[in-house]
């Protein structure tokens, strides 16, 4: 029975319902035969907009993206599974297949880059927050009740978290360890590129706008920061109006450190 149980949880199936990291894995998949988002959405049952999240969202939890897109729309360009994709997507299955040739493979193998367990821990976990990012800690500067704790997200973007000197402790964050942070999209401010701030935000994120989603009340807008990774903001309609951004404009993304949360695996 014991047995059976994890191969349960590796195959990321409840009461026979598979979760959300083997949707992604086959949303991978499609993208990969077919070489369109739109056309893979659509071969798994997604609506387009539901299928560029998910990717985004794998994108922004590997060290480098999983697919990569050339722009088109909806009804153009098209899209590759990169060397790190077709790798995340050849660990779950060794994975699903067998446990202990699978365990065997992949501590044998490997490009010295990857933990396939811990990337597949990273895409099953469920949470509310929009921005989940899976990053390096790069530094870490105790203070006598807080400690400030500098993350790689990409190569050319860094994030700051301020946790407690305990969490640290409890967390066992060291430098060179893999973490997840969070952020709430409702946390990130937005403001045009060029713009004078005075503000205490200490996390300031330069993209451009790759997608603006408007409601009645709110407005979803997402940044493409480079490196394959993008971040979501929620703002007011009204706000969004104001700063006029649309698809192509240069932004900054602005959330404090303390509004970003750490996970480990």
């Amino acid at each position: 029975m014991a047995e059976e149980k994890i191969e349960a949880m590796l195959a990321l199936r409840r009461e026979g319902r598979p979760l959300v990291g083997r949707d992604r894995i086959e949303l991978l998949e499609a993208v990969g035969t077919h070489g369109s988002i739109t056309k893979a959405a659509k071969a798994v049952g997604l609506s387009y907009k539901a299928a560029w999240d998910a990717l985004n969202a794998v994108n922004n939890l590997l060290p480098s993206p999983a697919i990569s897109s050339q722009t088109g729309g909806r009804h153009g360009g098209g899209a590759v599974v990169t060397e790190q994709g077709q790798a995340l997507i050849a660990s779950f299955r060794l994975l699903e297949d067998r446990l202990g040739k699978a365990a065997a493979a992949l501590s044998g193998g490997g490009d010295g880059h990857l933990d396939p367990l811990s990337l597949l821990w990273s895409l099953g976990m469920k949470t509310s927050a929009r921005n989940v990012f899976r990053c390096t800690v790069e530094e870490i500067k105790p203070g006598t009740v807080n400690a400030e704790v500098i993350l790689r997200l990409s190569a050319g973007t860094t994030l700051t978290a301020v946790i407690t000197g305990e969490s640290l402790h409890d967390l066992d964050i060291a430098v060179g360890r893999e973490v997840v942070a969070l952020v709430k999209s409702s946390f990130v401010l937005l403001a045009p590129a060029g713009q004078r701030l005075a503000i205490s935000a200490r996390n300031r994120i330069s993209g451009t706008v790759s997608h603006r989603e408007d409601g009645p009340v709110s407005t979803e807008i997402t940044l493409d920061i480079g490196g394959g990774k993008s971040i979501h903001a929620v703002v007011t309609r009204d706000a969004a109006e104001e700063m006029g951004l649309n698809v192509g404009d240069e932004a900054v993304a602005l959330f404090k450190a303390s509004h970003v949360i750490l996970a480990v695996d």
